[in-house]
């Protein structure tokens, strides 16, 4: 599992992370993404282009565990 943690950092900085780190992604590797606030339009966003994600709230601090698809959506 890959760790990706965007704590602290000002918006568009996780989003613009985030998704770099998705795409680079191979099809068997999973990424944990940690944020201190919930990334609803990171969630959107992977959602639009197929991408397989868990998200959850732990002590304050959110997780999304995503899976890459296996085609993109432009």
């Amino acid at each position: 599992m890959i760790r990706l943690d965007l704590r602290d950092l000002e918006p568009p900085e996780p989003m613009r992370r985030a998704l770099e780190a998705v795409e680079g992604l191979g099809l068997s590797d999973v990424l944990e993404i940690v944020t201190d606030r919930e990334p609803m339009l990171l969630h959107r966003e992977l959602e639009r282009r197929g991408h397989r994600y868990v998200a959850s709230c732990l002590n304050g601090g959110f997780t999304t565990t995503v899976r890459r698809a296996r085609e993109t959506k432009p």
